[in-house]
């Protein structure tokens, strides 16, 4: 079900409450429309006017205005879903304004909703944007999919986010994506779907004994937060002549100190690390770009329930960084030079590899979770030899600065939202 906008939802402040009305265009005003639209899939009912009360006009949204025989009905409806705060709602404001943007020019209402506003009723308080930095909270009709971007692990625990969601499932309300991913749990995944290739060497659990079992095998390792974002908590143990050197990542900052026995590297491994369950894993050597290591950071959206690639970009590593994430120093580059000036005429193979590797593992990640997932991101690492190696996934994809894949995103997440609800 998709046609023009030939409507807006109108919300009006009078007095001392707000109005909600819906109001066709002028080339729809000439139809005879009933005195009330029932919002798409919901059983929320709005007053259809062909002109506006008096009253200081707060928002309005272009939509869509259907005849039902002696029904109206109009839509669509989303929302997005972030975690309960001081100022309403805690999260990435300026992605929620490009969504909801994003959404009016595609004729869906989109606004953003907090957890603890979430409940069984037909109407929820949401917020949308005014102007800059100015955000308002209005009575929004119960949306007919939800688009899951609760910021952090520990908001997404909190017990008005659990029950949020409990709610949303109880209503039957399809909402992308559940839940971050545990490192661990998507390792096992992959490898579950015959992809062990794609996968550097990986132990799921970090003890001293496996930790040296991994340095006899391998000259570098990897410690990751297996709850990990954006770097935090990592540590990279490398062999030297003279025992190990660790460089251990936190707010943004690398510290590195020096190990000269197994003891002396374990206490220390102890002291640095963050509270929570670690993976162990192999580090790969990467293909450099300007005389420094890169990966890959792959968008991937599911459309019409099949996984694409939205855009791949480069991220190149700091100066004595051990991670490439631009917020801890890294920089963005074109992925199309990177490949041609690493692998040159090989460079369109390994680019297909890529894509396909990516492709398997995110069908393998989604079968896990019941085909619940509508977007994610992936790590990716290519050594000199053109091998692509799975490093993690994102359920929560951060902005991708390159325009066109920014673009293409904001569009499939409206799309998705869409079939979601079965539009």
């Amino acid at each position: 079900m998709s046609q023009q906008p030939n409507a807006e939802m109108v919300w009006l402040r009078q007095k001392n409450h707000i109005v909600h009305v819906v109001q066709p265009r002028v080339a729809a005003k000439s139809q005879k429309w009933p005195a009330y639209a029932r919002v798409l899939g919901g059983h929320t009912q709005l007053p259809i006017t062909q002109s506006l009360p008096q009253g200081q006009i707060l928002y309005r949204c272009p939509v869509s205005l259907y005849e039902r025989g002696a029904v109206a009905e109009v839509g669509p409806v989303f929302a997005i879903l972030a975690g309960e705060g001081k100022n309403g709602f805690v999260g990435a404001r300026l992605n929620f304004r490009d969504v909801i943007e994003c959404g009016r020019k595609q004729g869906a209402f989109v606004y953003v909703v907090a957890t603890n506003d979430v409940h069984t009723g037909n109407t929820w308080f949401g917020y949308v944007r005014l102007g800059h930095q100015r955000w308002v909270r209005i009575p929004c009709p119960r949306p007919q999919a939800v688009y899951n971007r609760i910021p952090t692990r520990a908001l997404e625990r909190r017990k008005s986010a659990i029950r949020a969601r409990q709610v949303i499932r109880q209503l039957g309300i399809p909402m992308f994506n559940r839940e971050y991913f545990n490192k661990a749990r998507i390792y096992a995944l992959v490898r579950s779907h015959g992809l062990s290739s794609f996968l550097p060497d990986t132990e799921p659990e970090l003890n001293r004994e496996r930790l040296f079992d991994m340095l006899q095998k391998h000259a570098s390792v990897y410690l990751k937060p297996a709850g990990g974002s954006v770097g935090h908590g990592m540590v990279r143990i490398d062999s030297t002549k003279s025992g190990w050197t660790v460089a251990v990542l936190k707010q943004g900052q690398t510290n590195k100190h020096a190990c000269a026995t197994a003891e002396a590297l374990w206490q220390t491994v102890q002291r640095e690390r963050v509270p929570g369950r670690y993976v162990i894993q192999q580090a790969i050597p990467l293909v450099e770009y300007r005389g420094r290591p890169c990966d890959f950071r792959v968008l991937l959206q599911k459309q019409d329930g099949t996984w694409q690639v939205v855009g791949r970009g480069v991220r190149v590593s700091g100066i004595g960084r051990i991670t490439t994430h631009v917020p801890n120093g890294g920089s963005i580059a074109n992925a199309d030079t990177v490949l041609k000036e690493a692998f040159g005429d090989a460079a369109e193979r390994v680019d297909d590899r890529l894509v396909q590797s990516v492709l398997d593992a995110a069908r393998a990640i989604d079968d896990g979770y019941q085909g619940e997932l509508g977007e994610m991101s992936m790590d990716i690492g290519i050594d000199p030899q053109g091998h692509a190696w799975f490093f993690e996934a994102n359920a929560k994809p951060m902005k991708f600065d390159e325009p066109e894949i920014r673009r293409k995103s904001l569009e499939g997440v409206i799309q998705h939202l869409r079939e979601r609800a079965g539009l």
